[in-house]
């Protein structure tokens, strides 16, 4: 494993004694035993009808994950990425089943940064391939890379470099990978300064759109700008949607097009400037630290840290309806058929964990 020069233990100090940003992560993130376990499903949530949705129980697949951040389905269960740098296998059953990830560059589990994002090649089960975006950390500065990984039958592997050198901080590293068919979209945080949202010539704070040939260059996939920690996305046919941290409140949810600039760190939530787009939906003075989102063609789920709900945002009315409140923070959701999946997140130093936290749960929708 690689050590840590002195100099960046120094940096990690002075920015852990700095003023912290109002965001959704403040403190080093915690972890639980992490050994493999077999759970049994058990509802916490009765049938209920709400604006129209039929929603019904919310059942526990699985338990004691390690500071969960992305979920992906396989044939078989799911894929949870954790941020300590391992990736869980959950079986249909419930059985957690922990793998290390064999990386160039150690991951660097640092306030929000660590392993974060994760998306499947479509072949997966054939394959075994899928992308993963994690920190690390590079003559004493935090990074951020998206990496290629296979699964050799006993782990996964670094087995290609799609992007490296994304500029990382203790705080707003973006994370959220979204494959869509020979392109990944990538999202990006301000990693503190937040002028370089606003910089042409930065990764930081932008939606990158990288072909998974590596073709073109790094500028060049950049698809859009101003965000200041985008933590979700979705795309449901063409429209693309992203989740955003605001600074102090107005979190935000954007409808993502080619070459707009989003407005961070010039404009927030509903204020305007010529040229500055926006947001789709804001959610006013309150912060929720949106993150993990999916979408079908009525209803855009949002997963949400400090809210410590998973809402549904119509697409149409922008009425928000509370699904679930109960769990605590909620870090990812998965829309599947008539079930929405979702992780827990109260392991990773803000929360108050459970013995059985993190959890994967399921809810039905109707």
């Amino acid at each position: 494993m690689m050590k840590r020069s002195a100099l960046f233990l120094s940096l990690l100090f002075l920015i852990g004694c700095a003023p912290q940003p109002a965001d959704e992560e403040m403190t080093e993130p915690q972890s639980n035993d992490g050994q493999p376990v077999e759970e049994s499903q058990s509802p916490v949530e009765e049938p209920t009808e709400k604006n129209g949705l039929a929603i019904g129980e919310v059942e526990s697949i699985s338990q004691k994950l390690n500071s969960p951040w992305s979920i992906a389905k396989v044939s078989d269960g799911w894929l949870v990425s954790e941020r300590g740098g391992t990736i869980s296998r959950v079986s249909d059953q419930g059985t957690v089943t922990r793998h290390e990830v064999d990386l160039t560059k150690e991951v660097l589990e640092v306030g929000e940064g660590g392993l974060l994002g994760i998306a499947l090649s479509e072949d997966f089960d054939d394959t075994g391939k899928l992308f993963a975006y994690h920190t690390y950390e590079a003559s004493g500065q935090v990074k951020n890379r998206v990496v290629e990984l296979t699964w050799n039958g006993e782990r996964f592997e670094e087995t290609g470099v799609l992007i490296e050198g994304i500029p990382g901080a203790r705080f707003h590293n973006g994370g959220r990978l979204l494959l869509d068919g020979e392109v990944i979209w990538v999202t990006t945080g301000d990693a503190l300064v937040p002028n370089l949202a606003q910089d042409e010539t930065s990764l930081a704070g932008k939606i990158l759109r990288i072909p998974v040939s590596g073709e073109g260059t790094p500028t060049e996939w950049i698809y859009s700008r101003g965000h200041r920690n985008p933590q979700g996305l979705v795309l449901v046919g063409e429209t693309l949607y992203a989740s955003e941290h605001g600074d102090t409140g107005h979190d935000e949810v954007n409808v993502i097009r080619e070459g707009q600039n989003y407005g961070w760190p010039l404009i927030e939530g509903d204020q305007t400037k010529e040229g500055l787009v926006i947001p789709w939906f804001e959610v006013g003075e309150t912060s929720w630290a949106p993150s993990g989102i999916a979408a079908d063609e009525e209803y855009v789920y949002m997963a949400t840290l400090r809210h410590n709900q998973l809402v549904a945002i119509n697409r149409q009315s922008k009425e928000v309806t509370t699904l679930v409140e109960d769990v605590g923070r909620i870090r990812d959701v998965w829309l599947e058929e008539d079930s929405l999946y979702f992780i827990s997140n109260n392991t990773d130093g803000r929360g108050n964990p459970s013995s059985e936290d993190d959890q994967l749960y399921r809810l039905t929708i109707r």
